[in-house]
């Protein structure tokens, strides 16, 4: 094909069209215009968008914070991964049976990121299309409290959790009760 296509534009460029002959393997030779539909043929978008976001210029701020959320829930698997490792707990096996176990609160501190993760990020990144500073600081005071909560509670004492517990401000406020959302106690 791609011989018959070179042939067919020989005489535009002055090659001689008795040795396309010898190129395509016979002297049959396409007329110019057959092959400048296929050529000429554009691909259509699949998908178009209704309407736009404009994102704000600062929104980068918001999306690093988010990057940075994803890597504390991969520091904090790896603590887990870690401790399942130093202790011998195989999988499936989600928690440690015994009463006071450091792994469980390793495992609890992981757990209670990501079940409050979506929610977080929901509001980080909705919060940012209006607010893109604010939104990218208070999702950073959250990462960071988080970092304080979960080694408050590799401590094997639940209680010291605590010392990380402000992490809750960054989150929306009831305004009727006037106290923090509290997704993962």
């Amino acid at each position: 094909m791609a011989a018959m296509m070179l042939c067919t534009a020989a005489p535009k460029v002055g090659i001689p069209v008795g040795s396309c002959s010898s190129i395509v393997g016979s002297p049959f030779r396409l007329p110019a215009r057959s092959a400048a539909p296929l050529l000429r043929r554009k691909s259509r978008p699949i998908v178009r968008a209704a309407a736009p976001v404009p994102l704000p210029a600062e929104y980068g701020y918001v999306v690093l914070t988010a990057a940075s959320s994803y890597v504390l829930t991969q520091w904090q698997a790896i603590q887990v991964a870690l401790q399942r490792r130093k202790l011998g707990i195989k999988y499936p096996k989600m928690y440690e049976e015994a009463e006071e176990s450091v792994f469980n609160c390793y495992q609890r501190a992981h757990q209670n990121t990501l079940e409050a993760y979506p929610a977080y990020l929901a509001l980080l990144l909705t919060g940012g299309l209006a607010y893109p500073i604010t939104s990218a600081a208070l999702g950073l005071i959250w990462v960071i409290g988080r970092i304080v909560y979960s080694l408050g509670y590799y401590t094997g004492k639940p209680e010291n959790r605590n010392k990380g517990a402000w992490h809750f401000f960054a989150l929306p406020r009831r305004i009727s009760e006037g106290i923090p959302v509290n997704y993962c106690t």
